[in-house]
């Protein structure tokens, strides 16, 4: 196989092509922006290369390879053997193939026209996006490992009441394994019961979720599992609340009751709950309610706030001014003096070496014989606010190219329609010239569609209104040769149709209002045409009407054969719209569609 490589630390990418001099010049292209290139050309030698063990952070796959499996294929291999991002570059983009490229994971879809410089962006976004993909990824884990290695039971709910999640400690008091009660009612499994009389607890909130509103506790409870297994706990059960306040799930926490009565608590090696409480990787700390104390920090809050956990137990919030700074420490004093707990409050730490975390602080009041404590969680999410604000910048730089995109077509047909009117002027027959005149006018509707994406913010939809106002100015330019002779009746309505089905629509106002110029005022009579877009209800309504000549009785737009209507009648098809228009001899032709505001499938 032809191989160039070249080390770098940019990334290594694996470029699947067939076509010799494309791949030449790509790969020399990227080796110069300073990426290590591996340039194969079938599928065999690729798929050879990934499973060899060579280092490989992207593939650049052609679509259209030669040897019996497409690159599409291809990606689904390689993807069944290891994740690894995959850009896809074809000079084919029939919906056909975007709805394989859709279905398997990939980071991009690029036609061959597209300049290496946008190319290059492309994969400097991939390699961005896979990055915080596989960052976000292990920091779930540590999440999960966190979860299932707590000493209490944690049970999520769904506002259903169904079981969610439910860690391993949990499953231990229930007497299930996992598979049993996942997505199943909670009241199937667990039996809970007051442990002096001996009552079963029910849970209120199944009947009225909406009525838990904050955490509430219950103390003196045994659960019963399913071997007859008994363990004293105390539950605490906390809402999960969406942005609205709505009530989006429950979580409650079992935790085992002591046997005596303990006024602090354990020390580390004292329990299995000191130990997960010294070696979870989310920093925590145990003061009283009293006085504000401090009695127990971890070693993860020791790396986060760097203080030694025997310059802090014994010592209070206030006497540390490396928790925070001032005024953030002011702010949350006063937030969990209104609220009694944190939920999530952000606050931010600065080593004296200059380096920044940034925490999410919870807090919880518990109680033991009597005395109550509060458990502080700060949870370090430095990591995660920088993936959310790399993804943000990765997003602006995909709408930035998607824009260049758009203006790169715009330009593109702006440049066939003008090598197809120099054409023109070759040309002396008059039923040839008003061909070319035709095509022009189509790909200027097209043009125009592509103008109108570039200067808008929204990069999905086209606004209605703008576009139709420039398309009927242009036309009016190069059919109108005295603009005293038609004038306009334009009334539209804002609405944005999606860049889809704006292209069919374009094309057939395009081919009413060259018909009614050309053909409603002939011998210089002049008129008024009329353009109205409207809503009504779930629909879209365009009619172009004028008050001309009419059209001839042997013109039939909804049955005849002439080319113009044949066109128009298909693409109202494609819009899943009606066709209607009403013509009087003398008076004028009034041509009314119909269609769907909202597309009906994805097809």
């Amino acid at each position: 196989m032809p191989f160039t490589e070249i080390k770098h630390s940019l990334g290594h990418i694996l470029l699947v092509e067939d076509e010799a001099i494309l791949a030449i010049s790509q790969s020399e292209f990227l080796k110069n922006k300073g990426y290590s290139v591996q340039y194969v050309s079938n599928t065999n030698d690729a798929y050879n290369y990934i499973t060899s063990g060579e280092r490989v952070d992207l593939i650049l796959m052609d679509i259209n390879l030669s040897d019996g499996m497409d690159g599409i294929q291809l990606a689904e291999k390689i993807l069944s053997y290891r994740e690894i991002p995959i850009l896809f570059v074809s000079g084919y983009s029939d919906n056909k193939i975007l709805d394989r490229v859709c279905k398997i994971k990939h980071y991009g879809f690029i036609p061959k026209i597209s300049s290496p410089d946008i190319i290059e962006c492309m994969i400097r976004s991939a390699l961005k996006l896979y990055q915080a993909e596989q960052s976000l990824a292990f920091r779930e884990k540590e999440l999960r490992i966190t979860f299932e290695a707590m000493g209490d039971g944690v049970i999520v709910l769904s506002p259903e009441g169904l079981i969610r999640e439910i860690n391993h400690k949990a499953l231990d008091m229930l007497g299930h394994r996992k598979s049993e009660v996942l997505e199943k009612d909670l009241s199937s499994f667990l039996y809970l019961i007051q442990a002096e009389a001996r009552t079963r607890v029910s849970y209120p909130f199944l009947n009225a979720l909406s009525g838990l509103e904050k955490t509430e506790r219950r103390n003196d409870l045994i659960i019963v599992s399913r071997s007859g297994r008994e363990t004293h706990v105390t539950e605490t059960i906390s809402p999960i609340l969406d942005s609205e306040k709505n009530l989006s799930g429950v979580v409650i926490v079992f935790r085992e009751t002591p046997n005596a009565p303990v006024m602090v608590p354990p020390k580390d090696g004292e329990s299995l709950y000191a130990k997960v409480f010294q070696l979870s990787p989310i920093a925590m700390a145990i003061s009283t309610v009293k006085d504000g104390t401090y009695l127990d920090i971890n070693s993860s809050m020791e790396t986060i706030f760097q203080l030694e956990k025997t310059r802090v137990i014994g010592r209070k919030t206030t006497e540390f001014e490396a928790w925070s700074n001032p005024e953030q420490l002011a702010r949350l004093t006063q937030i969990y003096q209104e609220k009694g707990r944190m939920a999530g409050e952000r606050m931010s730490v600065t080593h004296s070496d200059g380096k920044k975390f940034d925490v999410m602080v919870f807090s919880q009041a518990f109680e033991i014989a009597g005395e109550r404590f509060i458990l502080w969680i700060n949870l370090d999410v430095t990591k995660i606010l920088d993936i959310e604000d790399r993804l943000a910048k990765s997003l602006e730089e995909k709408d930035v190219l998607l824009k260049e995109l758009q203006h790169r077509v715009k330009n593109t047909l702006a440049i066939i329609s003008g090598l197809l009117n120099l054409e023109s002027f070759k040309v002396e027959n008059d039923v040839a010239k008003q061909s070319f005149l035709n095509a022009q006018s189509r790909i200027m509707s097209m043009s125009k569609v592509y103008e109108n994406l570039y200067q808008s913010e929204d990069l999905e939809s086209v606004d209605l209104r703008k576009y139709i106002e420039d398309l009927v100015f242009s036309l009016h330019d190069i059919f109108v040769l005295n603009p005293t002779k038609i004038r306009f009746d334009v009334k539209l309505e804002e609405i944005r149709l999606d860049l889809k089905r704006t292209l069919p629509l374009g094309l057939i106002l395009n081919e009413l209002l060259t018909n009614a110029l050309k053909y409603a005022y002939p011998n210089e009579k002049g008129g008024d045409v009329r353009i109205h877009l409207s809503r009504s209800n779930e629909n879209i309504i365009l009619s172009v009407g004028d008050d001309g000549e009419g059209l001839p009785d042997s013109v039939n737009i909804e049955k005849g054969n002439h080319f113009g209507y044949e066109l128009i009648r298909s693409l109202t098809s494609q819009l899943k719209g009606v066709l209607s228009s009403v013509s009087k001899k003398g008076e004028g032709l009034n041509i009314m569609i119909s269609f769907p505001l909202h597309q009906s499938d994805k097809n």
